[in-house]
């Protein structure tokens, strides 16, 4: 009886760790330009000073993610990330221009960045590794608490700041609060032993796999649709806003998505067993074109909340079946590094290119912002669309049940 609810206590530290760990993004995406603003920069330096993010998401996961392959347990190496993060957090507030806030930002992200993919491969593996001992366990019960934990903060503190000021240094001493509470619950995971006997490079062996059949046509895939999500992060909130939305409605609003993803995700095990993992990820590729061509059509408040509904089988498709379907295809000496490659290149390389690209086409209309911002998100969907052309290859020529 002990060691049955030892196991049930480290699952039960899982979904916590999703949850504080997440709650950490809800405070930061929505809120942390109001921290760099608070230091004096203007909306030109504080967009330059948070692609310092990009770019620790090029590097951190696929360093640190070899680490974890390699040489440190996760559950010792995610607080050791998160300790030093939260020093930079401190530093947030000393940082006044925009050179400092740059550098800031890169190592807080480049340490902070790595734990999401890293937590989504540890947890692949103690759901594969309790399954072995004939206790299973399932992904998206684990993985639910992260939306919630990214959700909570985030619609809090949306509807504080309708009434109440939003506070630099609330912001950051919440951040770090969430991030201490992630590296303690870290600290009751189970354990993992890494592969220390494998003489290969983890990354390289990750890279190797990532060229062949059928992770060649997903890495080709989801780097289409990498781009197309980030040139949809970047138009989205500017399309509510010229539709005249305030800054507290369209956080509502997109966190009505997260709703929608909370309330499908009980059924995420049903469904894919039903479509397959396979068509689960194209479902979630083909929801992109559908959500931006109906946003694109009919440009109104009550169409931009409809769409929300698809944010699920994106969700479902793209953040719940691709961790198990690249756990499926990566052997446990890279398991972390395979989720650490598609982190670089979901996280990194397309949040700079998308953006650069999507800044471009938007400028170009000569008709008005919301005209270019109609562009933007017909630009994103076509992204979608080409990642879903690629991918059904995959669906076509393998069989689907098989995994």
């Amino acid at each position: 009886m002990k060691k049955t609810n030892q196991k049930n206590g480290s699952g039960i530290s899982i979904g916590i760790t999703y949850a504080v760990g997440f709650g950490i993004y809800g405070i930061l995406f929505p809120f942390f330009p109001i921290v760099l603003k608070s230091q004096g920069l203007d909306d030109s330096q504080t967009s330059l000073a948070l692609s310092g993010a990009g770019l620790a998401a090029i590097v951190g996961p696929i360093i640190f993610a070899h680490v974890a392959d390699r040489k440190l347990a996760f559950r010792r190496l995610l607080p050791l990330l998160l300790a030093v993060a939260t020093i930079f957090l401190e530093l947030m507030r000393f940082s006044h221009t925009v050179g400092a806030a740059f550098c800031t930002v890169f190592l807080l992200y480049f340490f902070l960045i790595p734990g999401l993919s890293l937590l989504d491969s540890f947890c692949m593996d103690f759901v594969l590794r309790s399954a072995d001992v004939g206790r299973p366990r399932r992904f998206q019960n684990y993985r639910i608490w992260g939306s919630i934990g990214f959700m909570v903060p985030a619609v809090v503190l949306a509807l504080w700041f309708r009434e109440h000021s939003a506070p630099a240094d609330l912001l950051v001493t919440m951040t770090m609060c969430f991030t201490v509470a992630t590296a303690l619950s870290a600290l009751m995971l189970p354990p993992n032993t890494p592969s220390t006997k494998v003489a290969k490079l983890p990354s390289v062996e990750a890279f190797r796999a990532a060229t062949q059949s059928p992770l060649r046509e997903f890495f080709i895939a989801n780097f289409f649709a990498g781009i197309g999500l980030a040139i949809y992060y970047i138009s989205y909130p500017m399309f509510l806003h010229q539709l005249g939305c305030s800054v507290v409605e369209i956080g509502l609003i997109i966190n009505l998505g997260v709703v929608y993803e909370i309330l499908v995700m009980p059924f995420a095990e049903r469904l894919i067993h039903v479509v397959g993992i396979r068509r689960m990820i194209l479902i979630g590729f083909v929801t992109m074109p559908v959500r931006m061509a109906l946003s694109a059509a009919w440009p109104t408040i009550p169409m931009a909340i409809g769409v929300q509904l698809l944010h699920a089988p994106l969700v479902l498709g793209l953040f719940i079946a691709v961790p198990i379907f690249l756990q499926e295809q990566a052997r446990p000496t890279f398991r972390h590094s395979l989720q650490g490659l598609n982190a670089t290149m979901i996280f990194g390389l397309t949040r700079f290119i998308g953006p650069a690209i999507g800044s471009l086409v938007m400028a170009s209309a000569s008709t008005g912002a919301l005209d270019g911002l109609i562009r933007g998100l017909m630009l994103a969907g076509l992204c979608g669309a080409i990642a879903a052309a690629v991918f059904y290859s995959v669906c076509k020529s393998r069989p689907v049940c098989a995994e």
